[in-house]
Parts: C-alpha cells; sequence; structure tokens
C-alpha cells in the first residue's frame, strides 16, 4: 500500500500517528441510537386516551375550514391498538379531498391519507402568530 502520507512530516509525533480510522466515530453513531431508541421507548409507553366521537357534519365543517385557511388539524382515528388505546394523533393541513379519501400533510411527515369514515376526533391547532410572540 505504501508508506503513509505523513512520513516525511518533521514533528515525530505526527510522523509516527496511526490513525485508529472509523473507530474514532463510534461514538457518535452510539450517541444517535441510543437517542433513537429512547424517543422510541418514550412514544411507545405513551398512553392516547380516545376521544369523544364527533358528529360527521361538525368533522366536515373542520376539514373544510382547514383546506380553505390552510391551518393545522389534530386528526384521532376510530381504530385502537391491541391495548385498547387510540393512535398517535395525526398533525396536519388537509391539503385535499378525492372520494373517500383525504390527503393530510405535515413537514416532518409528508402526505398521508385518511378514510373520511375513519375520523374519530378532529381539531384545529391554533398557533401562535409572530407577531404576537414580544
Amino acid at each position: 500500500m505504501g508508506e503513509s502520507y505523513m512520513s516525511y512530516h518533521p514533528d515525530p509525533l505526527i510522523r509516527d500517528y496511526e490513525d485508529r480510522g472509523m473507530a474514532k466515530w463510534m461514538g457518535f453513531y452510539l450517541s444517535e441510537h441510543t437517542a433513537e431508541i429512547q424517543a422510541e421507548k418514550k412514544e411507545r409507553a405513551t398512553l392516547w386516551f380516545r376521544k369523544p366521537k364527533m358528529s360527521e357534519e361538525s368533522i366536515a365543517e373542520i376539514l373544510e375550514k382547514s383546506y380553505s385557511t390552510r391551518v393545522y388539524v389534530e386528526i384521532q382515528l376510530n381504530e385502537l391498538n391491541p391495548e385498547g388505546f387510540a393512535y398517535a394523533d395525526i398533525v396536519g393541513i388537509v391539503e385535499g379531498f378525492k372520494d373517500t379519501c383525504i390527503f393530510v400533510s405535515h413537514p416532518t411527515t409528508g402526505l398521508q391519507f385518511i378514510r373520511d369514515n375513519s375520523i374519530n376526533h378532529i381539531r384545529v391547532l391554533h398557533s401562535t402568530k409572530w407577531s404576537d410572540l414580544s
């Protein structure tokens, strides 16, 4: 393979340095991995309780408001996990409708589609305007 690229350096500490290669990066991988595991563990430990069932008219009204004014909504589905608790809410902006599907988008989760008859509860998320932060 040839001699080291630093073998000509006058300083013996630099000339004789032996690089450990990828071993020196293992600490970064480990901390990222453990942080991801902790986040998943926290998400699994969170219990989402079922919210009261809303009427189809009130659900349609809030969906239309999100679609026309581009405000975020929080949607809870009818589905329950095996322990009898609800799944995490879907958050996003209603992008459109097609037949019985509703398209909801969020910058981190992307585009999701939801069947209109699978919505249990929906609410508008009120965000603080940047001009009101002072």
